[in-house]
């Protein structure tokens, strides 16, 4: 379990310092208590920044080719990927940001369109 407690100066850095957290080998529970100084309001914008943010960081997942869009604390993922294992960390990622109520993964692995396979858009 890991604990988080002290000072940031935005929601952007709770959100960033709890998700490289998660991404800690062995790390089971996060617990972000860090207090942002001065407080700001909290939205649904700012979450969407927060998801972007980490899906920027993460090496593993192509940000450029997903957007981000958060109504209610409920994120949506939406774009391409290349393989079922980076849409499947890019909604860990999402799940792993401070404030997330709920993912909606609507990326699309690449190629399966073309491969005419069930689900697919042809």
């Amino acid at each position: 379990m890991v604990t988080l407690n002290g000072q940031v100066p935005s929601l952007s850095h709770k959100r960033l310092a709890g998700v490289l957290s998660w991404w800690v080998p062995g790390s089971r529970d996060v617990i972000n208590g860090l207090e942002v100084v001065p407080p700001e309001e909290d939205n649904d914008d700012e979450v969407t920044e927060g998801a972007r943010l980490v899906l920027e960081k993460d090496p593993f997942v192509n940000a450029a080719r997903i957007r981000v869009s958060t109504r209610n604390y409920v994120v949506t993922l939406e774009g391409l990927v290349a393989t079922e294992k980076e849409k499947e960390m890019a909604e860990f990622d999402a799940w792993y940001v401070f404030g997330v109520d709920k993912v909606m993964n609507k990326l699309e692995v690449e190629g399966w369109r073309s491969q005419g396979r069930p689900g697919s858009l042809i």
